[in-house]
């Protein structure tokens, strides 16, 4: 009988140890979860609101920084001797999903003037701004900036976009340069002004 009782004490007391150490497993565990990883409490920086401003317009290719300079990101422009003519450019505003969005276009043609557009427009998820009526292209878009690109279609024009972590990038052109679009693109560049460069 007291054999039996010591035994029952001992089993007793080896199941309390392993409840207890359980517990402390599943609470250590509980707490674990329950601790938010460093890496994942940093939030995405948030994409810094715009406030309106006034729309600028140029007509000639020499006033181009005035429009580079006002805008948040850098903008897409032909780079010097791509052959391309500079038409005219203009940087406005336009509100979406109550926010305000900068676009920067510029028109260009080639040497047997055939129209292109370039925007840049900022932030870079303002995909609302883009036109509706396009259709995704069977042809993949070239890389653009160092980042793959979308080409879509519609009846008359090819359009090409892309994102960086700054901006939207939209290249518009007629269907029959088709054949030239990775030419084109390889003209482009992301321009930017150092305001230091206008006040010295």
């Amino acid at each position: 009988m007291t054999a039996g009782k010591k035994f029952w004490k001992v089993l007793l007391k080896i199941l309390g140890i392993l409840v207890s150490a359980a517990l402390l497993v599943l609470a250590a565990a509980s707490l674990i979860l329950a601790k938010p990883d460093p890496e994942q409490t940093d939030a995405p920086a948030a994409t810094p609101a715009l406030a309106s401003g006034p729309a600028i317009e140029i007509k000639d290719e020499s006033e181009l920084y005035r429009l580079v300079t006002g805008f948040p990101a850098p903008v897409m422009s032909f780079m010097s001797g791509s052959g391309m003519t500079f038409v005219s450019a203009v940087s406005a505003d336009a509100a979406v999903s109550g926010r305000f969005s900068r676009s920067a276009t510029l028109y260009w043609q080639t040497e047997d003037a055939q129209p292109l557009i370039l925007q840049s427009i900022c932030p870079a998820d303002s995909l609302g701004l883009l036109e509706d009526g396009y259709h995704f292209s069977a042809i993949a878009g070239p890389a653009l900036f160092g980042n793959p690109s979308v080409r879509m279609e519609n009846g008359d024009t090819i359009r090409i976009h892309t994102t960086t972590d700054q901006a939207l990038y939209v290249i518009i052109l007629p269907r029959s340069l088709s054949s030239q679009v990775s030419n084109l693109c390889r003209s482009l560049q992301l321009f930017t002004v150092n305001p230091k460069t206008q006040t010295d």
